[in-house]
């Protein structure tokens, strides 16, 4: 049976003010992949190899990039013309040969078993099928591709509606609606101490650690589990990366800076000698996840986002990640005999020791329920001279 997929990301989705991220929250890398990029490679793990997405154009502080694998079609469309498209695309399967479409809307991502999915569809020879998990509607569709007219029906009340009846099927694995920040940060954590199927996108350097090719952690730096160092990131010397913490590919982290239970989106610096916690950085901006506030910051040295197409960046970067290997080996060499590796469960627990009393109070490492002791509202503050 000829079956695909359909991937869809847009900005709709994302609850009216908290819009603060300038783009589909899909898009986003979290843990080293974007949900677009891991919800294609599970669509390809059940065996449905002909996937398209259709991604709703970037501003222009948009993050372009959204690593999905190469035999993956990716077009993207401006906000006017998304739906459209994303009918144009289902009819192009349709007179190609496909017999089932299964359409995602990105929004929530649920780890779906797309087997039984498509066997209940099957069974019950219905048009469309749709998935539920508990009282809450899923955007994930199982369509008949002949039955462009209940295709059609869906793609112009942007899923809305359905021409026919749609029989609902539960679903009860993971779910994460990631319509707000707060949900994409949730999502860092809940992959970072494995709640979910999917995986940190590297290398489990140690119980609770995962680093990405390329990575790059100064002498000095402390990385504390649970944390994620994307791929050809920078954590300069004295650094501190704790509490359910990620920093995304290409980002910096600069000397002596405190990363708590944060994400630092790609491509984005954050400067010497700060505090970041319960936050997302990146774009210009910091979002304070539990007092809602988003503050563009417009000083450089605090948070700045980098160039995607910097040439002086890429000849650096391929630089470190050439003499990446040869480090690691040499570091096996000569390194003194290695600490005993603790238990990731016990690691959670425990109150972070990089940090001391400089954040003002104790917590555990996915204590996300602390803000309350925090003295600050949006925690990015400078020291001194630095």
């Amino acid at each position: 049976m000829d079956i695909r997929g359909i991937l869809l990301a847009n900005s709709e989705h994302n609850v009216e003010g908290n819009q603060a991220l300038d783009a589909p929250l899909a898009t986003l890398d979290v843990a080293g992949k974007s949900t677009l990029q891991r919800m294609a490679e599970r669509l390809q793990q059940y065996g449905i190899s002909q996937v398209s997405a259709v991604v709703e154009a970037a501003g222009p502080s948009g993050i372009r990039n959204f690593g999905l694998p190469s035999d993956i079609t990716c077009m993207s469309a401006a906000p006017d013309r998304f739906w459209r498209a994303a009918e144009s695309v289902f009819n192009d399967m349709a007179q190609s040969g496909a017999e089932l479409v299964i359409l995602i809307r990105l929004g929530a991502y649920a780890e779906v078993d797309f087997e039984k999915q498509i066997q209940f569809h099957i069974d019950r020879k219905e048009r469309v099928t749709r998935m539920a998990s508990d009282d809450q509607m899923l955007e994930v569709f199982c369509i008949s591709a002949s039955r462009r007219n209940d295709a059609a029906s869906l793609f112009r009340t942007q899923l809305a509606h359905c021409r026919s009846e749609c029989p609902v099927l539960q679903h009860d694995g993971y779910v994460n609606p990631l319509a707000t920040a707060r949900d994409l940060r949730q999502f860092a954590i809940d992959i970072l101490t494995r709640q979910t199927q999917t995986c940190p996108a590297g290398k489990e350097i140690k119980p609770g650690v995962w680093t990405a090719p390329g990575a790059m952690i100064e002498k000095g730096a402390r990385v504390l589990a649970p944390a994620f160092v994307g791929s050809l990131a920078r954590i300069r010397s004295g650094a501190v990366i704790t509490r359910c913490s990620s920093v995304e590919r290409h980002a910096e982290v600069d000397c002596g800076t405190v990363i708590e239970n944060s994400t630092v989106l790609p491509f984005s610096y954050v400067g010497a000698g700060l505090d970041l916690a319960h936050s997302i950085a990146g774009m210009g901006r910091i979002v304070n996840l539990h007092r809602d506030v988003t503050v563009n910051i417009v000083d450089p040295k605090l948070v700045a986002s980098m160039s995607v197409a910097s040439g002086k960046r890429f000849v650096t970067s391929a630089a470190e990640a050439l003499t990446y290997l040869p480090k690691l080996a040499f570091q096996g060499i000569f390194a003194a005999k290695k600490a005993e590796k603790t238990d990731l469960h016990t690691t959670l627990r425990k109150t972070s020791p990089a940090l001391g009393t400089a954040a003002g109070f104790e917590t555990s490492a996915c204590d996300t329920d602390a803000s309350h002791k925090f003295p600050n509202m949006v925690v990015a503050r400078r020291y001194g001279h630095q």
